[in-house]
């Protein structure tokens, strides 16, 4: 799971089946866009951040074990969900430093993670911070709610809430993501601005075929499954059809011998692998005719009767 704090909301609860990723994605870059898509799936997060329209930084969280998806192996991935419709999508706006911020989080080290707050001396956390000049951010979260707290050589740059697009020079006690049952915090480290190199992503591959590609081979391995479902499907009611004939066949020969054996596999004849009622009912008014040829009526009502509970529910 990834834990980030919302920003400014642009598009929010979407289904990204219903949309061309790739031409929605440059469309943010030509309207040189700033902040992060995310989508949910029970398959992991995925994160794609875009700084003044460059595709800047992808992952994807995997819900299992293993590292994190990163780069294209991540914009891959969230093709994948989306074109499933096993993705939700929402897109918020930020600043541009906070878009490189969250970058740097994404691909940072972890020094704690999933700590209990209420077990972790803040007090002597912040001083070894503060001592040790640590590049990095503490992340606090409970509850759906996020906060980031990011730091250079150990002094604060800014926090970070839900519903922000840029860095706060000052945090909301009221709404602080600390005082919630629960809370935990990670420490990542992270590298220094100074040294990042931001590499965009859309101007070094096109991502269309990339989606065009998967979308054929997702459709096509869909196609199958469904084929194969209905083959079942298929299979399993015409094994219900031979089974009630065989029990039919049966029944008949016990009261009426060869010739209603034989004359069972002719009215039968009128029932589809579906057993409609209207086919059950045209082959009992058959069957009831043709054997009352050979047996007594209350003979015939007696197999009539029996054959019935063949197709009883």
């Amino acid at each position: 799971m990834i834990f980030l704090p919302r920003g400014v909301p642009v598009r929010q609860n979407v289904n990204p089946a219903r949309i061309n990723i790739p031409e929605a994605m440059e469309k943010l870059r030509v309207g040189n866009f700033t902040g992060y898509l995310r989508f949910d799936a029970s398959q992991g997060n995925g994160i794609i951040i875009f700084e003044r329209g460059k595709l800047i930084s992808a992952l994807f969280a995997r819900a299992e074990s293993g590292p994190p998806l990163i780069a294209y192996d991540a914009i891959t991935k969230v093709f994948e969900v989306s074109i499933r419709g096993e993705a939700i999508l929402n897109i918020y706006r930020l600043e541009p430093d906070l878009a490189i911020g969250l970058h740097t989080l994404l691909h940072g080290k972890y020094i704690y993670r999933e700590q209990e707050l209420k077990l972790i001396n803040v007090r002597a956390l912040l001083d070894k911070v503060k001592a040790e000049k640590f590049n990095g951010c503490l992340r606090i979260y409970a509850e759906q709610k996020t906060a980031l707290i990011f730091y250079d050589a150990g002094h604060a740059l800014g926090f970070f809430h839900d519903g922000a697009a840029e860095l706060q020079v000052s945090a909301d006690l009221s709404k602080s993501v600390a005082r919630l049952p629960g809370a935990k915090l990670d420490m990542l480290e992270t590298a220094s601005i100074d040294d990042l190199v931001l590499a965009d992503l859309m101007a070094s591959a096109d991502l269309g075929p990339i989606w065009q590609r998967l979308r054929k081979l997702l459709l096509e391995d869909r196609s199958k499954r469904e084929e194969e479902v209905i083959r079942s499907r298929q299979e399993e009611v015409e094994q219900k059809r031979r089974q009630a004939l065989a029990g039919l066949k049966t029944i008949a020969g016990n009261y009426t011998g060869k010739f209603g054996v034989s004359q069972v596999e002719k009215a039968f004849a009128v029932v589809g692998p579906d057993m409609r009622k209207e086919e059950i009912a045209s082959f009992f008014s058959a069957i009831e005719r043709l054997a009352s040829m050979v047996a007594k009526p209350e003979k015939v009502a007696q197999m009539i009767a029996e054959m019935r509970k063949i197709f009883s529910g």
